[in-house]
């Protein structure tokens, strides 16, 4: 079983900011225990406390919030241990990353957590769908997804549940063994790290931040080179050369290095 670890970055209601994203860790039963000590031995080398009682949440890790980011009065301090966090995702080879950014106006008047969530079953179960092809003769997987408790638990577990029913704009998601589940982000380190993921990819696409999500992007789901795990919803027509945009205009576009400029990281 593949299980898929999800948290959202972005605030819906505020209208100073233009996206949402919901953000996901994807780790194959067998590499849970490889990728959570990983993570948990790089919170123990911070010397802030007990690992166990430290939460990575990216935010407020940023910014210095909470007791014990509080503490760590530099924040290039801070942003380095964040990078180390997020560099523990590539210590096993079944990780794989998946973000859906919804840009609130473009999608106006539809819910962008609906759409999200909707959008992140689907990449997910098509996920899956492609590892069974591929492999029809050793067992076929199934995937479950665990989400953060947050306001958007009972919506999303209603919607859960039409899916399962009545199935979604592409179908039913058939790999998917059973409804999310919730559960408290302070209890699993892996609905954490899906944080840092969420966090990272609204940095890239709100503020043009490429720092933390740049050297994550070759973890995201993809095949053929496309990104397939990443997935940007903007106002048709609009010209974007983010990684997901420009992944499905085709192997052979050709873009100038100016096009870019204003999509890459900040010096």
């Amino acid at each position: 079983m593949h299980i898929l670890y999800v948290d959202d970055s972005g605030t819906v209601s505020d209208p100073t900011e233009r996206h949402f994203v919901l953000g996901g860790v994807s780790v194959f039963e067998r590499g849970l225990f490889h990728q959570i000590k990983l993570a948990d031995d790089c919170v123990a080398s911070f010397n802030l406390g007990d690992a166990h009682d430290i939460e990575l949440h990216g935010s407020a890790m940023y910014a210095g919030r909470d007791s014990v980011w509080r503490t760590v009065r530099s924040r290039s301090d801070r942003e380095r241990m964040i990078q180390s966090a997020l560099a523990t995702l590539k210590g096993h080879a079944s990780v794989r990353l998946f973000a859906v950014v919804i840009d609130k106006v473009a999608v106006s008047p539809n819910d962008p957590v609906s759409m999200a969530f909707e959008e992140i079953c689907n990449r997910f179960n098509l996920f899956i769908t492609r590892m069974n092809d591929r492999r029809r003769n050793d067992g076929q997987q199934r995937g479950l997804i665990v989400m953060d408790e947050s306001k958007h638990e009972k919506p999303l577990q209603t919607l859960a549940r039409k899916f399962r029913i009545d199935g979604a704009r592409w179908g039913h998601f058939r790999n998917l063994a059973e409804v999310p589940l919730f559960i408290d982000s302070r209890a699993s380190r892996m609905i954490q790290m899906s944080d840092l993921v969420a966090w990272s990819t609204f940095r890239k696409y709100e503020y043009q931040d490429g720092r933390f999500f740049d050297p994550i992007i070759s973890l995201f789901d993809a095949d053929g080179g496309v990104h397939h795990g990443l997935v940007h919803h903007r106002h048709r027509g609009e010209d974007c050369f983010c990684p997901a945009c420009f992944s499905r205009r085709g192997r052979h576009t050709v873009m100038r290095a100016t096009e870019v400029i204003r999509f890459k990281a900040p010096s």
